[in-house]
This record gives C-alpha cells, structure tokens and sequence, in this order.
C-alpha cells in the first residue's frame, strides 16, 4: 500500500506534468497566431451563447442617418442602412472626435464596398485644425497598386508613405470587405476581411479620432462602421 507522503508526490508529479502540458499548447498556439482567448471563446460559445461578445464600441453608426459625422467634402448620404458617396469625399465621427477619450482602439468598417474608382481610406488618430486634418490614414490604393498607410498634416498627406504594400491584381470593384485599423501606441496594424495586410510605427499623433475619405472617381458604400477597445492577445 503507498503510503500517503508517496499519494502526495505522485499527485504534485501529475499536477506539474499537466502545468507542463498546458503551457506547450499555448505556446505552440502563440507561434501559429492563436490567442487562447480565440481558443476560449469558441468553446464558450458552444455552452452559452455570446459568452464572448465583442466589448461595448466607443463609437458606432449603422448609418439609419448620416447626423453624426462631420462632413468637409463628397455627398455622403445615408440610405438602406448604408453610407455611399462619388467622388471626392472626406468626413469625421463626430462622437471619436469630442467624447472618446481612449488613444489606444480598433477602427473597423463592415461591408466596405468599392463599385468603381480608384479606392477610399479609414482616418485614425486625426484632429481637425484650422489648417485642415492632422493624423493618419489607411488607404486602399488601386492607382498605386496596393495598400499604402499615410501621414497627414495641415490637410495634405505625406510623402513618401509610412508604409506600402503592392497587391498586383488585386481588384477590389463590386466586393464588400471589412477593414480593420488596430492602434496601439506608436503601432498601426491593418486587416483586411480578418488578416494582417500592413503595419507601421510613428509618434507624431498620440490622440485622435477616426473617418473616411474617397477620392477621383470612386462609388463606395458601407454597411457599419465602429470604433473598439483593442482585443488582448
């Protein structure tokens, strides 16, 4: 019979051995790009239904109306549950601009629709001044082939860009995608329909709301737009 200094042990061994176990996976998890909360939240969501839902938006519009944005330029008009312009167009959140007190958040557009044109971008960190908008853009670029993240200032963007990525071939005209800015600190990371497209670091604007802009010939369309705390990974 073991003796209970020996049950002990043994027990100690099992639970090390499952301590062990546990944190290979999330390690091996790590290195593929899985964040245990994915991992969690797929299994929760079978047992409860929303047991992951997305945290309260800092800002968010549906577009039932176009009353809470700040329009410098374009037709912007609300109609069927989305927004649509032609043209040159550029507009602010108003609630990112004055009531949203975090610097760190996630920009994202749902059902991001490019028609024809030559492509349309997502504002972050911007303020508006009285020479024009100071902060940031991420642009999808069809006539520079790719996607292209800009520094803006005075109301004039920056060359050369912060960053640039080409996309030969990739033609964007009559498909919905959902775009995402993630902020964080000096870091700007851009999704497109869920995965990582391009990044760049700059400090000159650690503050700022978020918005849309359109240029040359473009028709664009969005279903959603929202504003929320960054996911932990």
């Amino acid at each position: 019979m073991k003796s209970l200094r020996q049950v002990g042990q043994g027990l100690v061994e099992y639970a090390l051995l499952l301590v062990l176990a546990v944190i290979g996976t999330l390690l091996i998890l790590h290195l593929m790009g899985i964040s245990a909360r994915d991992v969690y939240c797929k299994v929760a969501s079978g047992f409860k239904e929303g047991a992951c839902a997305q945290t309260t938006a800092y800002c968010q519009d549906d577009f039932s109306n176009f009353k809470d944005w700040k329009t410098m330029s374009g037709s912007w008009q609300a109609k069927n549950g989305q927004v649509c312009t032609q043209g040159y167009g550029e507009t602010y959140n108003k609630c990112s601009l004055s009531s949203m007190t975090a610097n760190d958040y996630t920009v994202e557009l749902d059902g991001a629709k490019l028609n024809a044109g030559d492509g349309y971008g997502v504002f972050f960190r911007s303020t508006l001044g009285s020479l024009g908008m100071n902060g940031y853009a991420f642009q999808y670029d069809p006539g520079l082939n790719g996607y292209v993240i800009r520094k803006w200032v005075n109301g004039k963007e920056i060359n050369p860009p912060l960053a640039y990525k080409a996309m030969p071939g990739n033609n964007w005209n009559g498909s919905a995608h959902k775009i995402s800015v993630k902020v964080q600190g000096d870091t700007f990371t851009c999704s497109v329909d869920g995965k990582p497209v391009l990044t760049a670091t700059d400090n000159t604007y650690p503050t700022g709301g978020a918005g849309l802009r359109t240029w040359d010939k473009t028709d664009f369309c969005l279903d959603n737009f929202s504003i929320h705390p960054n996911q932990p990974r």
